[in-house]
């Protein structure tokens, strides 16, 4: 039987099968589950309570490991080396082959690591993980190039008869969305970019879909560089937020139409990561 691969990522270093860095250690695999926290209004006198909202909440990855040593020795050497990997005290991004392009974006608890008996020559032990946001991610962002039949992308991820794409010159076009949640930067901060170069007088991008907009409203020559960042917008790389209604957009599950207004011609890139429970 071969056992799944633990790949982590602690800032801008390259990737590494956890494998690889301590002598011995097998990693067996995690089985996560989602956290979410419904809020209810109580109101006295009144029987019952009143829904108010739901948010997905932070929680814990476990995660399994094997460890095989031929002495004392060389159990302390072990041992060592995996707590020298995790005391880092630095975010670090986990990622397995059975999910080879989902991440997760976590900070490691320290587990007790010992013999399984008196004598043995290996060790058994579970870490956790914490996930403060409650989510995982695709690997890539959507604008990334991929190839659609690699490892790029989680198996089923596009359920679709046509490779989506995120890049527009037109005034009427649909941005898919196959994350597991809605992409929303206002309410729940989540990341999304939206690059745009355009001619005309200004720019005003509606989602027909749920009906969120955001308008450029003053006038550009198509050479300058106007990117929607969550909430915010830039003028070539200035703050222009002042320039905009002060908008936001919004990206259901699924397929999002868009209708641009105010421009003759446009460039127009969508980017952000899929998100999922």
């Amino acid at each position: 039987m071969q056992h799944p691969k633990l790949f982590l990522k602690v800032g801008n270093n390259p990737e590494f099968n956890i494998a690889d860095k301590v002598p011995g250690l097998e990693y067996l695999g995690d089985n996560a589950t989602p956290v979410i926290n419904n809020s209810f209004l109580d109101v006295s006198g009144v029987d019952g309570s009143q829904y108010q909202f739901t948010t997905f909440s932070r929680y814990q990855v476990p995660a399994n490991f094997f460890l095989r040593f031929g002495d004392w020795q060389d159990f302390k050497l072990a041992k060592h080396q995996f707590y020298r990997l995790f005391a880092q005290r630095k975010e670090m991004r986990m990622r397995t082959d059975v999910e080879s392009g989902i991440v997760r974006f976590v900070y490691p608890t320290l587990p007790e690591i010992k013999p399984a008996e008196d004598g043995a020559h290996y060790a058994q032990f579970t870490m956790n993980f914490d996930n403060p946001s409650g989510y995982r991610y695709s690997l890539y962002r959507s604008n990334a190039k991929h190839d659609f039949a690699s490892d790029s992308f989680q198996f089923g991820e596009f359920d679709v008869s046509e490779e989506p794409t995120y890049h527009f010159t037109s005034t009427a076009f649909s941005v898919y969305n196959p994350s597991d949640i809605p992409i929303d930067p206002f309410g729940q901060k989540h990341d999304l970019k939206v690059v745009c170069k355009f001619s005309g007088s200004s720019l005003k991008l509606t989602n027909t879909t749920n009906g969120s907009e955001w308008e450029y409203k003053n006038s550009s020559s198509g050479s300058d560089s106007i990117i929607l960042d969550g909430i915010n917008t830039t003028l070539n790389g200035n703050p222009a937020s002042v320039n905009t209604d002060y908008g936001n957009l919004i990206l259901d599950t699924g397929w999002n139409s868009f209708t641009v207004n105010g421009a003759s011609s446009v460039d127009i890139t969508f980017s952000f990561p899929f998100i999922y429970l």
